[in-house]
């Protein structure tokens, strides 16, 4: 499927411009993987980066970062923003290719592979499993989950019922496909790896129906 125009788009437009690093993110870097004391070789790799809003996160405990991002409008953005290792920001669909020689020792998703279809979740994932290092872990978040209440509300697809689309209001509209999971997938999709940590969070916000829920995931290789 790979990267959608309604993302580009979207940031073309100045929407979804992250800056801030996403606390659950960090939160399960810090716990999970060697990062806050890795020796400066830490190689760190972020596929969907967006707006770059966890980069200078990274940026705290090594000089080894790169990411990749479908847009070449926000690539472009980084590399201004982000001079020092621009040569390392590129425009790739990380569902068909991750275009460095080296290996990385974390490379981290934050909500980026959801908005595919469940065959290029999986070719990514085996993508992401060759690029890691031996020992290496990749750290999923923001996979929503089938008890979101906005599962039923999109249009399923023909032949893969857990991406969704149509969404005409709400936090998925003009975002196109939406992927949604339950643990059974999760399990079959990431066997390969380690299942390091798997968390699923429900949240119910005053004064909006559809509850949220959604999975993060620690991987080992």
């Amino acid at each position: 499927m790979g990267f959608s125009k309604e993302w580009d788009e979207l940031y073309r437009n100045n929407r979804h411009m992250s800056i801030w690093p996403w606390s659950q993110l960090v939160s399960l870097c810090l716990r999970h993987t060697p990062l806050a004391s890795c020796d400066g070789e830490f190689r760190v790799l972020e596929v969907g980066c967006g707006a770059g809003a966890n980069l200078p996160f990274f940026q705290t405990y090594t000089d080894k970062v790169s990411a990749l991002d479908g847009s070449e409008h926000i690539v472009t953005l980084l590399k201004n923003r982000f001079s020092e290792f621009a040569d390392n920001i590129k425009v790739a669909d990380f569902t068909k290719l991750i275009p460095f020689e080296s290996k990385f020792n974390l490379i981290v998703d934050r909500g980026a592979s959801v908005h595919n279809d469940t065959a290029s979740i999986e070719a990514y994932l085996d993508l992401a499993y060759k690029q890691l290092e031996e020992g290496g872990h990749l750290i999923i978040t923001d996979w929503f989950s089938t008890k979101h209440g906005y599962f039923e509300l999109g249009i399923p697809q023909e032949k893969d019922s857990y991406t969704r689309s149509g969404y005409d209001s709400g936090p998925f509209s003009g975002v196109g496909n939406v992927h949604f999971f339950d643990r059974e997938l999760i399990v079959n999709l990431t066997q390969k790896f380690g299942l390091v940590h798997l968390e699923h969070s429900i949240t119910h916000v005053d004064g909006i129906e559809q509850q949220g829920a959604a999975w993060s995931l620690v991987l080992q290789k």
